[in-house]
Parts: C-alpha cells; structure tokens; sequence
C-alpha cells in the first residue's frame, strides 16, 4: 500500500462505495481528495478536500486535475468510482425522446470517458513506483444486462481499458486494479436481488487488493460469478439478464 503521504482520490464520493472509500482510507491515515457532483454530506474532516464536479464534462475534469495540481501532493490512489445506470429500452417510446441521446451521451461520459481523462490528467502526479488506479467495473462488464444496455457497454469498456492501461504502466511502476462489485446494498440497487454486501465489505476488498497489490477486487459472489463465467458462459448471461 502507498504510504500515507500520497493522495487518495475518489469519485462519486458522496454515497455508497464511494463514500466508504473516503471513511476508510481516512482512518488509514491518507490525505483524500473527495470528488462528487453533490457535496453536501461529506462534512469537513481532517485530511479531507472536497471537490463538487461533474465529471461526465470536460470542465469537471480539468476542474479536478487543476485541484489535485494545487494540492502539491503525488498520488497514491485514484479511485474511479463514479457512475450510473439508466435503463433504455432502444424499442421503447424514449428511443424517441429527444432527450435520449443525451442520456446516452452522459452515461458513457461518466462511466467510461471520465476514468480515461482522470487517467490521463493525473498520470504525470501519480507515484512512481507505487501508484494504483482502481476502476469500478461491474458484473455485466463480463455478460451484458438487457435493460442497461448503454451501462453494460460502458462498464466492458472500462473492463478492457483497465486491461490496457495496467501493460502500459508497467514500466512506469503504477499498477492497475479492477473493483468487480456484485450486488451492493446502494441506491443503484434498491429493489433488486437478494443477499447484497454493504458497501463497507466492497471497500474492503478494493483497499485489500490495492494494499496486496492484486490486480482484482472481486468479493463474495462476484468472484464466483467470474470463474463460472469461464466456463459456462451462457448460464452466467441468462443470470444476469435476470439481475
């Protein structure tokens, strides 16, 4: 694990995953670099900076580089947690919907395009060796969910990028770890499925991964459903169409 002289950066900080994250590298001594569109829960804390952005945008992006810039500190982590899942039926009556394309356009730049630029942006800060870019991904970055069509593209995406990226930065000393959440008891999952983990024990197994230098944080039944993936692939899709 970086020493607690680097920055940990997270984004979509404000709920779920994102706000454990900030509690638990905190009490691991980090200095936190708190990134979300709303703000308001995340109250003033030792070691914690704030940051309201929007990241599906250019100038949320810039506006964080620029912090991180100003805060003069090498990164440790950077923790690309930040997204949404809307679900578009492409057949349905919001195909048509002028504001659909928008949709679209928003939920790529947030899930996928986002995490590339921070990438980008924040490379030249990160430590060296010893940085760690962690990337949320999902389940269905692996088999796609019918009714989040756009999510499951972005997330597979963000899957291969991760991919890369961890070749590339090889050299530089900079590893590269993929969050596979399975079903996290968040308001993205209200009224789906059964038998969530809390936010807490995903936290714990992307600080773990990120402490042990894995490449995969992947707890519970997330890891299951990726080995069974490889074997069975179609059993794992029906399950996810179902999700």
């Amino acid at each position: 694990m970086p020493n607690s002289h680097g920055l940990a950066i997270i984004t979509g900080a404000s709920r779920g995953i994102g706000l454990a994250l900030v509690n638990r590298y905190l009490e691991a001594g980090f200095p936190v670099l708190a990134i979300a569109r709303d703000t308001a829960v995340l109250q003033p804390r030792e070691n914690l900076t704030v940051l309201d952005a929007d990241l599906a945008g250019r100038a949320g992006i810039t506006r964080a580089a620029d912090r991180v810039k100003a805060m003069g500190l090498p990164v440790a982590v950077l923790i690309n947690n930040a997204g949404v899942q809307n679900a578009i039926d492409f057949t349905g009556p919001d195909s048509a919907n002028p504001m659909c394309p928008d949709c679209i356009r928003d939920e790529i730049a947030l899930n996928l395009t986002a995490p590339m630029l921070l990438a980008l942006c924040l490379l030249p800060l990160m430590l060296r060796p010893g940085g760690t870019i962690v990337n949320v991904t999902s389940l269905v970055s692996r088999q796609p969910k019918p009714s989040a069509p756009v999510y499951s593209a972005s997330k597979a995406g963000l899957a291969s990028f991760t991919q890369s990226l961890r070749v590339q930065m090889r050299s530089e000393g900079i590893r590269l770890v993929e969050a596979v959440p399975p079903l996290v008891d968040t308001g993205m999952t209200v009224g789906r499925g059964s038998g969530k983990i809390s936010p807490e024990a995903m936290v714990d197994a992307i600080f773990v991964s990120v402490r042990d230098q894995k490449r995969l944080a992947a707890p519970g039944l997330s890891r299951r459903v990726l080995l069974l993936n490889r074997v069975w692939p179609e059993l794992v899709r029906k399950i996810l169409a179902r999700s």
